[in-house]
């Protein structure tokens, strides 16, 4: 899920019904929430990372887990009506539990770890059409479901806790 600042809502996609990965789109605008039939769609998964890009004006979804409990390694964007397919050069690996954000300092997005075969540990930044693998010499250990933010008065992106077969602490700054 992530805040849509162009519109002004809210979008959800995907997540789990019961034992099934769900592939709808839905939007809150403050009061309802309102389904959406766009034309084109991402697959249905969970655990898939979404962030706004306001360099862009649109909402990036990256990764999650299908139906088939396979990693994905897709980027999508969402424009307030409809999801459209990325085909950047290069991409992270397929990764589920993944973090990401909006990073206004550097107006891109950056995500950090997930799930692959385990915990994954890379840094990736999106300018809007390609994804950059980033290898900063100091880094966060290996982690997935971490909480991921920026902060406007620190001008950077902060990065808590996570998930290494049992908690991963420590807080970590991009920027």
């Amino acid at each position: 899920m992530a805040y849509d600042a162009a519109t002004r809502t809210t979008v959800l996609f995907g997540g789990l019904g019961g034992a099934r990965r769900l592939g709808d789109t839905w939007t809150w605008d403050g009061s309802a929430w309102t389904q959406q039939a766009p034309a084109r769609s991402p697959s249905a998964r969970n655990d898939a990372a979404m962030a706004y890009d306001a360099a862009t004006g649109t909402v990036v979804l990256f990764g999650g887990i299908n139906n088939n409990r396979r990693k994905l390694g897709d980027t999508w964007t969402w424009d307030g009506s409809t999801w459209t397919k990325q085909a950047p050069a290069t991409s992270p690996p397929p990764l589920g539990a993944t973090s990401m954000t909006y990073d206004a300092a550097t107006h891109g997005i950056v995500m950090f770890g997930g799930n692959r075969h385990g915990e994954y540990g890379g840094t990736w930044t999106w300018d809007g059409s390609v994804w950059t693998k980033q290898a900063p010499a100091a880094h966060p250990s290996a982690r997935s479901d971490a909480a991921m933010a920026y902060d406007a008065a620190s001008r950077d992106v902060v990065l808590f806790g996570g998930t290494v077969r049992a908690p991963a602490g420590g807080t970590w700054t991009w920027g």
